[in-house]
């Protein structure tokens, strides 16, 4: 009796994943609690913002502080 009420378990939380793939349009192992929408939004928004270009020029200036002091560096030694 054990064994059917967790076979039947088992299979029906199967089912659910494949039944919200299928009706989704997902592939059936693909993961039916993401939403890939969300994802698109965020990057959509934060470009719209500017973070991304602001994010491109911080990480350029920090590149050539540290290409700078480790040129220092060498040229201690």
């Amino acid at each position: 009796m054990k064994l059917l009420l967790i076979f039947t378990l088992a299979g029906f939380v199967v089912g659910m994943w494949f039944g919200i793939n299928i009706g989704k349009g997902n592939a059936l192992y693909d993961n039916p609690l993401s939403d890939p929408g969300i994802i698109e939004e965020a990057h959509d928004s934060a470009d719209d913002q500017g973070l991304i270009d602001q994010g491109k020029e911080y990480l350029d200036d920090k590149k050539q502080q540290v290409k700078e002091k480790v040129k220092n560096m060498v040229d201690d030694l």
